[in-house]
C-alpha cells in the first residue's frame, strides 16, 4: 500500500465512528441478549439470525446449528451478567465443560430466519447446573428446537469444583425447578 493511500489496513474509517456506533445503538443487546425478570426467576434471551453457513443446500439450518446458537447464549449470559469468564480461565484455569446435551428439534429453522435462545436454569448444585435453552420464533412463538445441557465448574488440571460464588449468585437468579 502507497503511503498516500487514503484508507489504513486494518483500522476503522475512524471519522465515521460516531455515525456508525449510532445505527447500531442496540449493539450490546445484539452481542449480549438480554436478561429479564420472569414469574420466578430471570431468562436471558440470545437473538440472532440463521446465516447461509449454518444451512445446508435447501437453505434449512443444519442441526448441529442449534447446538452452537445455545453455546452462543450460554457465553452471552455470562458476558452479559459480568461473569469474568476469560480472565477465570486463564488466571484461575477454572472454567465449564459440558457432561451431558440433549436436543430436540420440533421444526426446523431457514436461511434468514430469526430466533431467539432463551435460557433458563432447571436444576442446581455446589459445582454444576442444567440449563434449559428453547430456541423460537420471536413472530410466532414457535419452538424451533430445545436444548437441555448439564454443565460442571472444574479445575483445568484438578476436577469437578465449587462455583465461585459471584458465579453461583448469577446462576441460581436464573434457577427455576422444573415441575
Amino acid at each position: 500500500m502507497s503511503s498516500g493511500s487514503a484508507k489504513t489496513a486494518g483500522r476503522a474509517p475512524a471519522a465515521n465512528i460516531p455515525e456508525l456506533m449510532s445505527a447500531l445503538h442496540h449493539w450490546e443487546d445484539a452481542l449480549n441478549g438480554k436478561i429479564v425478570q420472569q414469574e420466578e426467576a430471570a431468562a436471558h434471551l440470545y437473538p440472532l439470525v440463521v446465516q447461509y453457513e449454518d444451512t445446508d443446500a435447501g437453505a434449512i439450518a443444519y442441526h448441529a446449528a442449534y447446538i452452537c446458537y445455545a453455546e452462543r447464549a450460554r457465553s452471552a449470559l455470562l458476558r452479559v451478567a459480568g461473569f469474568p469468564v476469560a480472565s477465570t480461565l486463564a488466571e484461575h484455569h477454572q472454567g465449564f465443560v459440558i457432561r451431558n446435551l440433549q436436543a430436540e428439534y420440533h421444526r426446523p429453522a431457514a436461511l434468514h430466519d430469526r430466533l431467539v435462545v432463551h435460557t433458563s436454569c432447571t436444576a442446581l448444585s455446589a459445582a454444576s447446573c442444567s440449563l434449559q435453552q428453547d430456541m423460537f420464533c420471536p413472530d410466532n412463538g414457535h419452538i424451533f428446537a430445545r436444548v437441555s445441557v448439564q454443565g460442571v465448574w472444574i479445575e483445568l488440571d484438578k476436577g469437578p469444583k465449587r462455583f465461585p460464588q459471584h458465579l453461583q449468585q448469577i446462576i441460581s437468579s436464573f434457577y427455576t425447578p422444573l415441575s
